[in-house]
């Protein structure tokens, strides 16, 4: 993992942001929980968490194909409502083999105070989410959450596989939306 937040306390109030996470992998099983597999970002336990502004890349594939991997991985271990507040960042997953996700929560709907201004890339998965079951697309991950309704599905143009500052053609460039006190992602 990435980052691996894993706090004893649901109301712990942690920022994590402008993080670049890339080229995490894992050998791979068929679970879905943080010794599983790879993921760019794991919310194993706790809550109370904010995550603003990180563009992770997931594109080294891991050695098992019965593996299951995301960007972001929200275990089902977050069950207080309105715990998790995910803004303003980039999930990609570019990997080819084993079941992939941009973003995968094993947690209810509930769990998200505010999940908004993301990008789901998905790459040549079959999926972009999973919330319940396995979601096609943006629109599916959206009527799942009842949120993230400006969010957007789109290549980020990273400028490599190893440098994750955007292209000057991003899409994403000017995307983000203010947040409190951190008004900036990483690009400024």
């Amino acid at each position: 993992n990435g980052i691996l937040l894993g706090s004893n306390n649901t109301a712990s109030n942690i920022n994590v942001y402008n993080n670049f996470i890339w080229d995490v992998s894992a050998y791979g099983s068929t679970g879905v929980l943080v010794s599983d597999n790879s993921n760019g970002i794991m919310v194993n336990s706790g809550g109370g968490y904010n995550i603003y502004y990180n563009s992770i890349l997931m594109s080294t594939n891991q050695v098992s194909a019965s593996g299951t991997t995301a960007a972001i991985n929200i275990s089902s271990a977050i069950t207080v409502p309105n715990s998790l507040n995910i803004r303003n960042n980039v999930f990609s997953n570019t990997q080819t083999i084993g079941t992939r996700y941009a973003i995968y929560s094993g947690a209810a709907a509930t769990v998200y105070s505010a999940i908004d201004n993301n990008d789901y890339f998905q790459g040549s998965a079959p999926n972009l989410g999973f919330l319940g079951s396995a979601r096609s697309n943006l629109v599916f991950w959206q009527i799942a959450t009842g949120k993230d309704f400006n969010s957007i599905s789109v290549d980020p143009l990273f400028v490599s596989a190893t440098n994750l500052h955007l292209q000057l053609t991003s899409p994403l460039n000017a995307r983000g939306v203010r947040i409190g006190t951190i008004t900036t992602d990483i690009d400024g």
